[in-house]
């Protein structure tokens, strides 16, 4: 609940394999039966956008298994599944992927997330490897329409991609 912006509590037994990797690997599959040609309009390949995290780009997290933190860690896992699938999916020509890989989201709807979106931003701007700074909520769905719209566009997005978008 304190780790969800929404305040979200999951069901019993349920796990980031579940709602992470298995709903978006459904997803991905049905959108790719559907588009089965291959092409979008014109003969383009169509987009698929997938909301990961900046921390998918880690490579430190295995260390977090066994310890409290081990919820992090599985969470990762789930969101690179996704990423892979989707990189072989694009490598088979089925689907140009968007994964935007944002940091800390906030919105100003939400005054409490102000500490930790502070100390991303000071963190980031210090140069603390592996802190991207903060997006706004409205920062990542305007990179997603307009990543879905750039043809030219695909593969990883970081913060500071979204941004340029």
């Amino acid at each position: 609940q304190y780790a969800s912006g929404s305040g979200s509590v999951p069901r019993p037994g349920t796990t980031y394999d579940d709602i992470t990797r298995k709903t978006a690997l459904n997803l991905i599959r049905a959108f790719t039966e559907s588009k089965a040609s291959g092409s979008g309009a014109g003969g383009a390949v169509p987009p698929f956008a997938f909301i990961s995290a900046a921390e998918a780009g880690w490579t430190l997290d295995q260390y977090l298994q066994g310890t409290p933190g081990e919820w992090l860690h599985r969470y990762l896992v789930a969101k690179r599944a996704v990423e892979d699938e989707l990189k072989a999916r694009a490598d088979a020509n089925q689907l140009r992927p968007l994964i935007l890989r944002p940091s800390l989201i906030w919105s100003w709807d939400n005054p409490g997330a102000l500490p930790p979106v502070a100390a991303f931003t000071v963190a980031n701007r210090l140069g603390v490897p592996g802190i991207d700074q903060p997006v706004m909520v409205e920062e990542v769905a305007r990179a997603v329409v307009q990543g879905l719209l750039a043809e030219g566009e695909s593969g990883v997005l970081r913060s500071r991609d979204m941004k340029r978008l």
